[in-house]
């Protein structure tokens, strides 16, 4: 019987020092009296039996090349790469990365970060090491801590706090601070230390300070409200947004966040992989339809992550408003973009037009509208970025959610509501219609909302106000629902006569503020002291400490005003309604609608009239009018997406330049007639007098200090360093922002501010 010899171990690699590693010896008894039969390999690789075999290890029948051969097979048939001494390092090795797990997001972390640090600062106040306060924490240093906390009025970098208005505030600075004690000593705060804490230590502070109870009132917005809120960002020119595409994915975020009632921060992540286009066929025989498909990633993950919820929004054929079609803005946004798939080269769609044309084949039920896979990744809510000469889309970069909260805010504002809308009041707002509407079970809206539990909404979400005609029920009569309706939705306290800015005389007022009194004469004593140009003194002490109190004056004077406003406003709210009674009683005749001037200084560009005219639109009377409709609309949104639209102007209302003032400024210049007013801006900008426009954009003044503050606050301050810089009227190479500034004194004649 011959014997089995030794085959390849599963690993055969060399060590460092030259040696190979022990194989596996897999030799049979010599006695073994088996009948199995023992194989040979022929050269076309079946197996079959052979008296001689071949011993792939034996240096004796094999030469060096027979070698190098053997250990290329033994590490193509190797079931592991790594020598188990690798595994059992791993297992030795320490790694503290492995005993922690980060269950917090990157926000939760920095506000954790945050208070970690206040709690550093305190103990550096009162000279204590931190782990040791940490370990004989007791009530005592926790009343000091939270009473230390209330106390501050500078925080980083010394910019002024706002402070903490509620006791649910300080409830919530106490949950985060066990959360920060628990990471940093691996164990949690004892149950009678906390229970003291919030019975005792947060009600005591919250008498002492003269916080407020109850939490900060939530405004809902309902559909009402989203209209108005959307009509106001598609027509205001009160509010500009830099680029035409800012305003729309505005529009965007409002409509996805009042149907979907996702979290804001999930909405901005939302990705071209997230979004699905089909033109599915009707099962009831009638026109196609365009459905949208978008998938939402969860937002928060301390649990875990959680799966994806995907919504489906059909198209609404003769739909009432095109305000609240989020098809007609996001096929605009994406014929802006470009974004449908490509074939042979060529992207197939490229207009609106040609999806009226589309049919389904009768043997099909849907034709999906693919995207450019090129853009999975590409984010549709993105940021935008100011260069030297135009404002351009951020091709990666998503807006963030401080970027579109004061967009929101501002537009709730000019809408004329007396609330504060905020990001989370339309999730507030859907979540309200969702559970009113019996069409929408508490599973499912648990699915909608990403809550584990039901008690969440309620808790959180439920709108305290009862929308619910109480006596008509108990009195088994029919509910006002359309009573309740107005008098719950926020719409109910629009009045287009609330001031919603303070006048120049308002403004001014507040410089006879003692404590703002007492900056400016400091400012100016340090002014005198220094001497002009301040610039000269830049790097010393006294010039940083004149910027201090600018910055400081600055902070004070916008902190005054924004209290003048809101006492302006409260007045109004209360004395509104009393005159106007006063006015009826007295037989003055009411005028049934307001036009406020405040839009007399504003022209709406032509891009913006095309978009608020496709809109506002009525529905029409045959289905080819209605699809032509659709079609002017995401062509009007698409156009708007690549308009430039600027700034909102800083100067107040009763200041700014009307149109008819801009045409009485006089253009130096000479030019024949009949000149375009790009010819002459041009011209104006080559001449060796000041001109009255900016040589970079053409934008036009009245006076020869707004063309200077505009160069440095529209262009000059954008400037980043590597970025090319050029002038767009000699098509000149700069090589620095100084050499620009020196190229629009000498060329252009146009000064530059002295603080750049």
């Amino acid at each position: 019987m011959a014997r089995r010899r030794s085959v390849p171990p599963p690993v055969n690699r060399a060590r460092e020092d030259g040696t190979e590693w022990d194989t596996m010896d897999m030799d049979m008894d010599n006695n073994d009296d088996d009948d199995d039969d023992d194989y040979d390999y022929e050269s076309d690789g079946t197996a079959s039996k052979s008296s001689t075999e071949t011993n792939l290890m034996d240096p004796a029948d094999c030469g060096e090349d027979s070698k190098k051969e053997t250990g290329d097979l033994t590490s193509l048939l190797a079931d592991d790469e790594n020598p188990p001494e690798y595994y059992m390092e791993m297992m030795t090795a320490p790694s503290g990365s492995l005993l922690q797990y980060n269950e917090y997001a990157a926000n939760s972390l920095k506000l954790l970060d945050r208070i970690k640090q206040e709690w550093f600062k305190f103990c550096a106040f009162v000279k204590q090491e931190p782990k040791e306060m940490y370990r004989r924490m007791d009530v005592r240093t926790l009343y000091t801590f939270f009473n230390w906390v209330l106390n501050q009025r500078r925080g980083k970098g010394g910019r002024r706090r706002q402070g903490l208005k509620f006791q649910s505030s300080l409830d919530t600075y106490w949950k985060i601070f066990r959360l920060v004690y628990e990471r940093e000593m691996q164990e949690k705060i004892d149950r009678e230390t906390s229970l003291r804490v919030i019975k005792n230590v947060i009600p005591k502070l919250a008498k002492l300070y003269h916080l407020k109870k109850g939490h900060r009132k939530k405004s809902v917005v309902y559909l009402d409200d989203l209209v108005k809120v959307v009509e106001t960002t598609v027509t205001t020119t009160k509010k500009k947004f830099g680029h035409g595409r800012q305003r729309i994915l505005l529009c965007l975020f409002f409509q996805l966040a009042g149907f979907s009632a996702n979290r804001p921060q999930a909405l901005l992540n939302l990705c071209y992989r997230h979004i699905k286009l089909t033109l599915l066929k009707d099962p009831d025989s009638g026109p196609n339809n365009i459905l949208i498909e978008f998938t939402v990633e969860f937002a928060k993950t301390f649990l875990g992550e959680k799966e994806e919820t995907t919504f489906i929004v059909p198209e609404i054929i003769f739909d009432p408003s095109l305000i609240l079609s989020p098809h007609v803005i996001l096929l605009g946004l994406l014929f802006a973009d470009r974004a449908f798939a490509a074939l042979d080269g060529e992207i197939v769609l490229t207009s609106a037009r040609q999806l009226i044309d589309l049919k389904i084949p009768e043997d099909t039920y849907q034709i999906e509208l693919h995207l450019d896979p090129a853009l999975n990744e590409v984010p549709v809510f993105r940021k935008s970025d100011r260069m030297l000469e135009r404002v351009e889309i951020s091709a990666t970069e998503a807006l963030t959610y401080s970027t579109i909260r004061p967009w929101i805010r501002r537009v709730g504002e000019l809408s004329a509501f007396r609330d504060i809308v905020r990001p989370y009041s339309l999730r507030y707002g859907a979540g309200k219609a969702l559970d009113n509407s019996g069409h929408v079970s508490e599973a499912v809206r648990s699915l909608i909302f990403q809550h584990s539990d039901p008690r969440t909404f309620l808790k959180y979400y439920l709108h305290r106000k009862v929308d619910k005609d109480v006596r008509a029920i108990v009195q088994g009569l029919d509910p006002q629902e359309h009573i309740m309706r107005a008098a719950c939705r926020m719409l109910r306290s629009v009045n287009p006569r609330r001031p919603q800015e303070l006048t120049t005389e308002q403004s001014k007022s507040v410089n006879q503020q003692p404590h703002i009194q007492k900056l400016i004469q400091q400012r100016d004593r340090l002014s005198g002291r220094l001497g002009r140009p301040l610039k000269k003194h830049k790097g010393t002490v006294l010039y940083e400490f004149h910027k201090k109190i600018s910055r400081e004056l600055a902070g004070a004077r916008q902190r005054a005003r924004d209290t003048l406003l809101r006492d302006v406003q409260e007045k109004f709210d209360f004395e509104e309604p009393l005159r106007e009674i006063k006015r009826q009683l007295s037989g003055i005749e009411v005028a049934k609608t307001f036009h406020g001037c405040l839009n007399a200084n504003e022209t709406v560009p032509a891009p913006q009239l095309r978009l608020i005219t496709a809109l506002l639109t009525l529905p029409c009377e045959t289905l080819r009018d209605e699809m032509l409709r659709r079609t002017e609309g995401i062509n009007a949104v698409a156009a708007y997406c690549l308009f430039e639209e600027g700034d909102t102007c800083r100067l107040p209302h009763d200041k700014r330049p009307t149109p008819l003032a801009l045409q009485r400024v006089r253009v130096e210049v000479h030019v024949p007639p009949p000149p375009s007013q790009r010819e002459i801006a041009t011209g104006a900008v080559m001449k060796d007098r000041r001109p009255l426009y900016c040589f970079i954009c053409l934008e036009k003044f009245s006076t020869h200090g707004g063309v200077t503050k505009h160069l440095g606050r529209r262009h000059l301050q954008h400037i980043k360093p590597g970025d090319k810089i050029s002038c767009p009227r000699c098509d000149m190479v700069l090589k620095s922002k100084m050499e620009l500034q020196s190229h629009a004194y000498h060329v252009h004649s146009t000064v530059s501010p002295a603080d750049l």
